[in-house]
């Protein structure tokens, strides 16, 4: 039978197990245990992208533990006791949700992280290795970027978006207009910011790039084959070949969807009407989704 998007399940329908504050724990999140464990031994830590909404991390979250697999949710920014933009945020948030996770008896970490997340994902998989051994990054870009705050629009910062260890990553510098973004967007009849990223995505120095080739486990991209937001296929192109370059141990899939926008996930959500392709092809998008959704549980169970 043919699933559709219906709005009554954008809404919470499970109590977390375990709720984490940054005070008592050095994170903000919410752990998920499924009444039926699925995947022994595994556990996912998840967050989101740009939106900065954790009420829909948790709604993705939900999906997941429905099915079988234990969920930490994390907030990383726009909460309470978090950055307000993207300014050299602390990686070590996932870290600390790691490692608990691993004093508490799960043997597998994985990450699961859609746009800036996504982003977030492969950092910290690529900086813990002996934490982390699967990464799920949906419509990821293959470089550490520029530092932004949402006020008035988006205003660009002259430092990383990323931190690690007290220290800002080394990141690459956007070419954000506000008119190319008018343009673009007006052009597109859809929310458009590659002209912001392709530069950097093609042509990033080496330091800028993540090293994606110290991930400790397997790798899942999934993505669009064509993303406004931004080149998210180019970007997974981009690590897929420099995985083989630098020869990397562990299996790497990709997954694209003609029919898929920038937010690829198994919920509705109201913002996807931003995108063109979700305003005309409903249906395809929601499959694309709902595709998704059962390939990662697959990945997860047979690869990682």
């Amino acid at each position: 039978m043919k699933q559709k998007k219906d709005k009554a399940a954008a809404r919470l329908t499970l109590t977390p197990n375990r709720e984490f504050s940054p005070d008592a724990d050095g994170f903000l999140g919410a752990l998920y245990q499924p009444d039926r464990d699925e995947y022994p031994g595994k556990a996912v830590v998840m967050f989101g992208g740009s939106d900065g909404i954790y009420n829909l991390t948790k709604l993705v979250a939900e999906q997941y533990v429905k099915r079988g697999m234990t969920i930490l949710a994390l907030a990383y920014w726009n909460e309470p006791g978090l950055p307000d933009g993207f300014e050299k945020v602390p990686v070590e948030q996932v870290e600390k949700a790691a490692l608990w996770l691993h004093a508490h008896g799960v043997e597998k970490v994985g990450l699961w992280g859609i746009s800036m997340g996504a982003e977030l994902a492969l950092l910290a998989g690529s900086l813990m290795p002996e934490l982390i051994s699967c990464v799920t990054a949906v419509c990821p870009t293959n470089i550490c970027g520029q530092g932004f705050v949402k006020k008035k629009g988006i205003q660009q910062l002259e430092c990383s978006a990323f931190s690690w260890r007290g220290e800002e990553l080394p990141w690459a510098r956007l070419k954000a207009s506000k008119s190319a973004i008018l343009r673009d967007s007006l052009r597109e009849r859809s929310v458009c910011l590659r002209s912001c990223y392709e530069d950097a995505v093609r042509n990033a120095p080496e330091e800028a790039q993540i090293k994606v080739e110290n991930i400790g486990g397997p790798i899942l991209f999934i993505y669009s084959e064509y993303d406004g937001m931004w080149p998210s296929e180019l970007s997974a192109q981009k690590i897929k070949a420099r995985l083989k370059e630098k020869n990397f141990a562990h299996p790497c899939k990709c997954v694209s969807y003609k029919y898929a926008s920038h937010m690829l996930i198994p919920i509705h959500s109201s913002s996807v009407k931003m995108f063109r392709v979700e305003r005309k092809h409903p249906e395809q998008c929601w499959e694309s989704d709902m595709d998704a959704f059962e390939k990662t549980l697959t990945f997860w169970k047979e690869v990682w």
